[in-house]
């Protein structure tokens, strides 16, 4: 791998790493919700931002939520399948 790659994969991954905690800000101070989360605050969160941001960044936050779950040895409640349905409904709400 050229140092030129190196670089911007390093780049990419801080990218990553301060999206998520972002995501995980916007859930736990901004939104107020608990950490550790369960499936029922996380579909919560989900219809509360139903009608914006887009649904890409929505699915962004879940991604972040399931990782800072799983880093920190808790259950990922993001699979469960009351938040599916939660997302696929603000998914076919709005065209993204």
């Amino acid at each position: 791998m050229a140092d030129s790659d190196r670089y911007v994969a390093a780049a990419e991954r801080e990218h990553t790493r301060r999206s998520y905690a972002s995501a995980v800000r916007h859930f736990d101070e901004t939104w107020g919700g608990f950490l550790p989360a369960t499936a029922d605050a996380v579909a919560r969160y989900l219809a509360a931002h139903a009608e914006s941001p887009a649904l890409d960044t929505l699915k962004l936050r879940l991604a972040a939520l399931a990782q800072w779950l799983r880093d920190q040895g808790f259950a990922d409640p993001t699979k469960a399948p009351v938040v599916r349905r939660v997302l696929n409904r603000c998914g076919s709400t709005r065209h993204n």
